[in-house]
Parts: C-alpha cells; structure tokens; sequence
C-alpha cells in the first residue's frame, strides 16, 4: 500500500467517525407545547355515555313539537347520529363522531392549535353548560336579512362527550317560529338535551 493510499484511507476514516460522532450528539427538535387553553367548566356531569349509546336518547319528536316544530319521524341514520325530519328539508340532528370522542377540551384545544372546528365560533352558555356555535349556513345574499338557514351547535356534557345538535330550518313554515333563527332553535333544543341527559 503506497503512503499516499493510506494517508487518504486515513483521513476518509476520521471524517467518517466524525460524521458518525456529530450523528449521535444530535436529536429531534422538540415537539412544540400544547397550547395552554382556558375551557369552561361543566357544573356537573351528565349521562354522557347514554347519548353515545344512542344518540335519540338526547332529543324526542314531542319536544320539538312542543316548540312550535311541525309533525316529524326519526330515520334511520349512521353511526352516531339521530336525524328527525320534518318536512321535505327541515330537520334536526344530534350526533357524535365515532371513532372520535370529542369533549368541550378537545374543541377549545383544537381551535387553539388552528384545526378546522367549523366556520363560526360563538360561545354560549346553556343552563350552566358550556357550548359553542360551531357552524351556520348563510342566506342568500339578496336574504340575508331573513337569517341563516341551518346552524350547528357544539354542547359540553361531561369531561369525555360532546352532543352536536344541528337544525336545518331553510326558512320552511315547517320549523315553525325557527324557520328564520335556526341558531335559536339549537339553543333552546339544548336545554332538552340537558334535561334528558341527566338521568
């Protein structure tokens, strides 16, 4: 082996070890830190686990009678979900999102970190609970005026469950006094969710 050869296989080494040295000291940048998020408190927990075992338990056709909705039926929906319809277009839905189990944490928290969590965000508060509108869908421009036509809220129940309740009124004499204040309707839809939760 000529000297040069091994002066070259020589300097190839070292450079490889220091390589492999620099190659042990790094490590991953740390993750950032999750953002630090003031959530309103639930007063006391309902029957989270009742809703996710069937989500019809949170609202009845009756009620929303009650309110001033037309005549509806339950249909038979996916997993999660609770559709009633009443009328052509107008309707109400309470829900969750398997696989995913969201609480009132998780969607301040994905807020917080940008995640998309609806196209509004209006906190409310109902009977002590806390809640978030979530969703609406606009009125024509020339209608603007008249309301929204759908609305979706968010509602904390417990530490571990959060009920999605959403109202298609479409201004349809169907949803009676709602047709025009869909995010009314949610509100008050709510209270009936706490009231049949609790047990």
């Amino acid at each position: 082996m000529t000297r040069r050869l091994a002066r070259g296989l020589a300097t190839l080494m070292a450079g490889g070890m220091v390589v492999v040295l620099a190659g042990c000291g790094t490590s991953p940048p740390p993750s950032p830190p999750e953002p630090s998020v003031s959530v309103p408190s639930i007063p006391a927990p309902l029957n989270g686990a009742k809703f996710i075992a069937d989500p019809c338990s949170a609202i009845t056709v009756e009620q929303l009678q009650s309110i001033g909705f037309g005549e509806g039926r339950h249909e038979q929906t996916r997993e999660g979900q609770c559709l009633i319809v009443l009328g052509p277009s107008v309707d109400v839905t309470t829900s969750w999102f398997p696989p995913v189990r969201e609480s009132i944490r998780t969607l301040y928290s994905d807020r917080a970190l940008g995640r998309d969590t609806g196209n509004h965000w209006e906190e409310v508060t109902i009977n002590g609970y806390p809640a978030v509108i979530v969703e609406t869908k606009e009125n024509i421009p020339s209608k603007r005026d008249q309301g929204p036509l759908a609305c979706r809220l968010a509602l904390g129940v417990d530490q571990n469950t959060l009920v999605h309740i959403k109202a298609n009124t479409w201004s349809k004499p169907e949803a009676g006094p709602w047709q025009a204040d869909p995010c009314g309707a949610v509100k008050k839809i709510a209270e009936f969710v706490i009231d049949n939760l609790r047990s």
